[in-house]
């Protein structure tokens, strides 16, 4: 009894697993291609599935569910865990100077904007007028500035960080520069591919936020003096 019992919960958990993440993937298409606003419950519950009132039951609100979208881009589908438990990271801790580190957290950082960056567009622009979602836009944001804040420590430690701006300009730098509006404009504005993004975030990163020099080699050092 206790064996058929437990079979019962664990297959009744994966279908709630399954119902969640099939909501999940059809919000994701049903908002990136009507808006926030223009997507509604019923529309993700045909794309999805089930019925309307599941979407309801599992997730309350269509802010509460554009958060679960955007976790789930960011996590992923292969390895959901976040970013600061992957090996990557600790990578990025051991490099051996600042340029590289900014270079490891690019190169892995940028799956995550492919992901995650056009429904994060969304919904930047739904919270410009709704207060409900401008909440979790801001909850969301916190977030990224908290781990871009923690790149910058990892980075800082390494020495070379700019002196001629404050941490909290270099950090608003970093966050604007690979943050998800500027690559959802490079890449579904301007058609860069995802390699020429990162080729390209891997350049500029260290020359805006790292003292002048220090990651050149010793012949160009000389040249410029």
């Amino acid at each position: 009894m206790d064996h058929a019992m437990t079979d019962v919960k664990t297959s009744r958990r994966m279908k709630a697993a399954a119902t969640r993440d099939a909501i999940i993937r059809a919000a994701h298409q049903e908002f990136i291609e009507q808006g926030f606003h223009g997507a509604t419950v019923a529309a993700i519950a045909r794309r999805g599935g089930v019925a309307p009132q599941t979407v309801y039951f599992v997730f309350h609100t269509k802010p509460e569910l554009i958060s679960a979208v955007i976790d789930a881009a960011v996590l992923g589908d292969d390895d959901p865990v976040p970013p600061q438990d992957q090996p990557w990271w600790q990578e990025m801790r051991d490099a051996s100077d600042s340029a590289e580190a900014l270079r490891v957290f690019v190169r892995n950082a940028a799956p995550i904007f492919a992901r995650a960056a056009a429904i994060s567009e969304v919904l930047r622009a739904a919270a410009l007028t709704d207060p409900e979602v401008r909440q979790t836009f801001d909850a969301h944001e916190a977030l990224r500035r908290a781990a871009w804040s923690e790149v910058l420590d990892i980075v800082a430690t390494k020495g070379g960080l700019r002196t001629d701006r404050t941490r909290g300009q270099l950090l608003d730098i970093f966050l604007t520069t690979f943050g998800d509006a500027t690559y959802h404009l490079y890449a579904a504005e301007l058609g860069w591919s995802a390699d020429e993004i990162v080729d390209w975030m891997c350049e500029a990163l260290p020359a805006l936020l790292l003292s002048t020099g220090m990651d050149r080699p010793p012949k160009e050092q000389g040249r410029a003096r």
